[in-house]
């Protein structure tokens, strides 16, 4: 994949947590407190800036919004490989 488009689906992922953030009513001084990740690490993320988060803030960003069990809300184009489609056939086919 290239860097450029890489990119460009990490501005909208931090776009995408801007428009939930508010739709939730939650400001990013409020993420801060919840998580401890810098005022200015918020604001770059939600700005497409944020191309050095780290996993660790990026994770606890997802926890403040309640969308660390399902962060395919915010992942632009979110699709499943080959392995994740195997998986779940493997795990049906157990709960059977």
């Amino acid at each position: 994949m290239e860097e450029e488009k890489i990119f460009d689906k990490i501005i909208t992922l931090g776009l995408r947590f801007r428009q939930y953030r508010k739709a939730i009513g939650l400001s990013q001084l409020d993420i801060h407190k919840k998580t401890g990740v810098a005022l200015s690490t918020i604001s770059l993320f939600e700005n497409g800036k944020g191309h050095g988060l780290s996993l660790s803030h990026f994770y606890l960003l997802l926890e403040s919004l309640e969308l660390h069990l399902e962060p395919g809300k915010l992942i632009p184009e979110a699709h499943k490989s080959n392995l994740a489609v195997l998986w779940e056939k493997q795990n049906r086919k157990r709960k059977r």
